[in-house]
């Protein structure tokens, strides 16, 4: 799983991979991301219950934390699956001096899987695998075949880990009535969404709510959308941006506003007769 997932690099970490690399190959390339790897595997491993290699590799309570998130109840199911490893930093110390500066290295791994509550009675959310951000931070500690530890380490859910709430649907029998005053009809209150022929445009309702905590203002945003395909999440977020910066700026006026996102929805509305329902004319016409 983890040989197979996606292993990126952000420029400003490679350049540095070129260029520490030349005096010292543990910081090259090759070897940054064999320890990569290698970190992501003992953690996904001591996950299902195999701590072995974890803990070996790992400075004093990194191991813990990784596994035991501070301030939670929870801790990560046993299945994750890895979809994502980036490299997003590598500072290369200061070579001699590794006593003082030791060359450190972040990695986030985005995952999902499901979390096990202390709570046993309590579960996961039942429609769907919860997406997860972990960061690992190894340090260069030594000059063996395994040169890198394990110094710290953190997993959050995406939600947690971007300070908001999305969600993504389909809109219900419910919704349609409320968004158009009148009944979606037994075949639009189908669970599923049937395949739409190439090329045939989807008409999705982004939402989002939002608060510019300097002023105390706070207010929902809202754009549609004809697409093919649904908006990922960050899709959503460059979609929904410019109405946020625009529903600011009409209420508190040209600034510096720095506005953040509490929750995002991303609502795939229903269409009835082969054609998009739109909403009631509200001017009354």
């Amino acid at each position: 799983m983890v040989a197979a997932a996606r292993l990126e690099v952000t420029p400003w970490a490679a350049e540095t991979m070129r260029l520490a690399g030349e005096r010292d190959n543990r910081l090259g390339a090759s070897a940054v991301a064999r320890a990569t790897r290698l970190a992501v595997a003992a953690w996904a491993m001591a996950v299902e219950g195999d701590d072995t290699t974890l803990t070996a590799m790992a400075q004093s309570d990194a191991a813990h934390w990784l596994l035991h998130p501070a301030m939670e109840h929870w801790q990560v199911a046993p299945g994750p699956r890895v979809t994502r490893i980036k490299i997003s930093r590598l500072d290369a110390g200061t070579g001699a001096e590794a006593d003082v500066d030791q060359p450190k290295l972040q990695v986030d791994v985005e995952f999902t899987g499901r979390r096990r509550f202390d709570d046993p009675s309590r579960i996961d959310a039942a429609d769907g695998d919860t997406l997860f951000i972990a960061r690992l931070d190894l340090t260069l500690a030594g000059t063996g075949p395994e040169p890198w530890q394990l110094s710290s380490g953190r997993v959050w859910t995406e939600d947690q880990y971007r300070g908001y709430v999305f969600t993504s649907h389909r809109e219900s029998p419910e919704e349609y009535r409320q968004r158009t005053g009148s009944s979606a009809g037994a075949g639009a209150a189908a669970p599923a969404r049937a395949a739409a022929p190439a090329g045939t445009p989807r008409v999705f309702r982004l939402i989002a709510g939002f608060a510019e905590h300097d002023e105390r203002f706070g207010s929902t945003a809202v754009v549609e959308v004809r697409r093919e395909t649904v908006p990922s999440r960050d899709e959503a977020e460059q979609l929904i941006w410019p109405a946020i910066d625009a529903e600011t700026t009409r209420a508190l006026g040209a600034g510096d506003w720095r506005p953040s996102l509490n929750w995002l929805d991303v609502i795939e509305l229903l269409e009835v007769g082969g054609g998009f329902v739109p909403p009631p004319d509200r001017t009354g016409n």
